[in-house]
């Protein structure tokens, strides 16, 4: 009961503490409504004391709750529990509010988060959702990062490079007996190849596409060589014959991965609700960037850190209980995004 209790209380004391503002609100909601609409939730569904909980209040409390909770506000008894329950909040409100409670560094810390949560929460996650991006920024962001979406298919490959053609056939003749063992099949690489920069990595050329074209920063493999690994069937298979290189040299490829290719269009649901979720994500956080300037920009705070060594603070024992973290307590101030 206690903490039900103090889980009302506190944003009831926001409301409290701005009635005003709770009020402007509730009027500017209600401004676009027919009259007969107006009329119906300006009456009242309780009195306590001078404050009047309007019928238009009430539900507005009601379906700020969860789907699953406002169910169960369907059964009437479940909302007369409810209003009992914020009556009984209001009295307490009162209570705490007529005691200068309101006034406690607690109380205002408490006010300040929830204030600051609601912000974020009607200003950012409510105004910034998946059906707020335009399709036409769905499509922009597909053209930008086409690659994300639309891929060749890569395959990765341990090569042995050799002077001739008769070392290139004695590697393959070894290759094969290696069974799929890369560990032998990297001592063909230690012993035979005399090609340097596969030779620093043990022959592995990563990732390369049909005509040879590396990922990322990795070296271009000879179009021939690379060919002829797209034609093994399986991963451990290796090239039947040697293959002639460009450089007049000879290599040998055992098959070690396979990423096939990726064509997912931009009308693929996947990539509608993907594109949409980062964009979403972006959004969000931009403008909660930019209303956090804004606020600072209008305030304008200072900080003076040199003084942060005038505050004392008593030692405590905990006994074999660790530290805690202050930015995991519960009552910590959430940072800055």
């Amino acid at each position: 009961m206690r903490s039900s209790v103090r889980r009302c209380l506190l944003p009831l004391l926001v409301a409290l503490a701005a009635p005003s503002l709770a009020q402007a609100q509730a009027h500017a909601a209600d401004a676009a409504l027919p009259p007969a609409e107006v009329a119906r939730r300006a009456q009242a569904v309780a009195h306590v004391g001078a404050t009047v909980i309007t019928v238009g209040e009430f539900e507005d409390m009601l379906n700020e709750a969860p789907q699953p909770v406002r169910q169960t506000y369907l059964a009437p008894e479940r909302r007369r529990d409810y209003l009992e329950h914020l009556v009984t909040t209001y009295l307490l409100a009162d209570e705490a509010r007529r005691q200068g409670l309101e006034r406690s560094p607690e109380v205002s810390a408490s006010v300040r988060r929830i204030l600051s949560q609601r912000l974020e929460q009607r200003a950012v996650i409510e105004a910034v959702t998946l059906d707020s991006v335009p399709d036409a920024d769905v499509a922009a962001y597909y053209q930008a990062h086409l690659a994300d979406f639309q891929q060749p298919e890569y395959r990765r490959a341990t090569v042995i490079i050799t002077r001739d053609r008769e070392t290139a056939q004695r590697v393959i003749a070894d290759a094969r007996a290696a069974r799929g063992d890369l560990r032998r099949v990297r001592e063909l690489v230690r012993l035979h190849s005399v090609d340097e920069p596969t030779k620093q990595h043990e022959g592995d050329a990563f990732y390369f596409q049909r005509t040879g074209a590396p990922t990322a920063d990795a070296q271009p493999v000879d179009p021939a060589l690379a060919a002829a690994v797209f034609g093994l069937a399986r991963e451990m298979d290796v090239t039947p014959q040697p293959v002639a290189l460009a450089d007049h040299r000879f290599g040998v490829g055992v098959l070690t991965g396979v990423r096939p290719s990726l064509d997912r269009g931009p009308r693929d649901p996947g990539v509608i609700a993907t594109i949409r979720g980062y964009l979403v994500r972006d959004r969000r956080a931009q403008r909660s960037h930019e209303m956090l300037e804004g606020a600072r920009t209008r305030l304008n705070p200072e900080v003076h850190e040199d003084r942060l060594d005038l505050i004392h603070l008593p030692p405590v024992d905990l006994g074999n209980l660790p530290p805690v973290d202050p930015a995991h307590a519960p009552n910590a101030p959430h940072p800055p995004h």
